[in-house]
């Protein structure tokens, strides 16, 4: 423990020493810095894994942020967010069955409040995990939890920061860390671990005063010209059956989407999805009652999309219309991402999920229309 101390004060105390030379180079990059402490707990969010919780976490994360210019209107709107990756290292809990464990992910972190010594931010960020011990039937039967070492990890956090000077500040936050492979290998009930943190922020440069918030009036002048999309997508997803079974079966959709956008900040979407699970195929084949129905499915889906600049932020809900699965359950859903590629491709990352059990990760690639 003494060691993990150790590297946390170099870690802050590296962050107040800068060459002048570096501070003038990077001041046209407006660079930050962070490096928190986290301590949290492992999450048994089902009954199942009430036995894995045994002690507290302990982690540490690094940021690399930069604030953005406030040269696009998007940035206006949104009050100057900053851009950031982050690093994270934490036990899990429960050394035995999981080991430790690693996220890096890109985030993008958005104002709530601000003013002259004072900042509270939110974030929702996802990239890729590691957890040092899987699933083994024979030397690790009693981690249910994952099923793959390499895993996607998301986190949403809340932070605040509180100004020494115009240049340093303390960190305060809050955040909700998830570990999970999407489906690809079973089991894959996900690892949870919320946290509190504290730690130091530097900025390689020197803050210019920020532009006031936008007025109402001024909002509504970045409404959207052009307020249809269109957009026909072609996606595909990698999922598993059981642990018995661990090959790896294709997933396929098509999807059409109308997109209505109501401001420079959020569009609805309507969706009509067409899918093909091989993996649902596999097992209707095993059982007598469904060997000649269809793994087709169709449904139709509304989902809200946060929309930041070119990048968007999925939450939807969706319903079979055709299904011969026999899964019981009438209800899809789906969260994730959307990056735009100039005027007219959309790259499509999100889960495909029935509630909060995921099925398989979707990637897909769009062609959009606007009018």
């Amino acid at each position: 423990m003494n060691q993990r101390i150790y590297l946390l004060l170099f870690l802050l105390l590296s962050q107040f020493y800068a060459v002048d030379g570096q501070e003038q180079d990077s001041a046209k990059f407006r660079l930050i810095t962070k490096a928190s402490y986290h301590n949290g707990v492992l999450l048994p969010h089902r009954i199942a894994m009430q036995h894995m919780p045994k002690e507290t976490t302990n982690g540490f994360e690094v940021n690399f942020e930069k604030s953005s210019s406030d040269t696009k209107d998007w940035e206006r709107l949104y009050n100057s967010p900053t851009f950031g990756v982050s690093l994270l290292y934490t036990s899990t809990g429960n050394y035995d069955l999981l080991g430790n464990a690693f996220g890096a992910n890109a985030y993008l972190l958005l104002p709530i409040f601000s003013t002259a010594r004072f900042r509270l931010q939110t974030s929702w960020g996802w990239g890729l995990g590691w957890v040092g011990k899987k699933f083994d039937r024979l030397n690790n039967y009693k981690n249910n939890a994952i099923g793959s070492k390499l895993n996607l990890f998301a986190s949403i956090k809340i932070k605040s920061e509180i100004y020494l000077n115009p240049t340093n500040a303390i960190l305060l936050g809050a955040a909700f860390n998830h570990w999970s492979n999407s489906g690809i290998r079973r089991p894959n009930l996900g690892i949870n671990i919320p946290t509190w943190s504290i730690g130091f922020l530097h900025k390689f440069y020197e803050p210019t005063t920020r532009p006031e918030r936008l007025t109402k009036l001024e909002q509504k002048a970045y409404a959207p010209e052009q307020q249809n999309e269109f957009t026909v997508m072609p996606i595909v997803g990698f999922t598993s059956i059981s642990i018995h079974d661990q090959n790896i079966y294709e997933a396929y959709a098509l999807q059409f989407n109308y997109s209505r956008l109501w401001s420079a900040k959020y569009k609805i979407n309507w969706s009509w999805d067409m899918f093909y699970n091989t993996a649902f195929k596999e097992l209707m084949e095993r059982n007598p009652l469904t060997q000649n129905q269809t793994a087709f499915q169709s449904g139709i889906m509304v989902s809200y999309e946060q929309t930041i600049g070119g990048f968007g932020i999925i939450a939807g809900w969706g319903t079979y219309l055709f299904d011969q699965t026999q899964r019981g359950d009438p209800f899809y859903h789906r969260f994730g991402t959307r990056f735009k590629l100039g005027k007219n491709i959309i790259i499509n990352t999100t889960l495909h999920t029935h509630w909060a059990v995921s099925d398989h990760l979707e990637i897909g690639v769009g062609y959009q229309f606007r009018r």
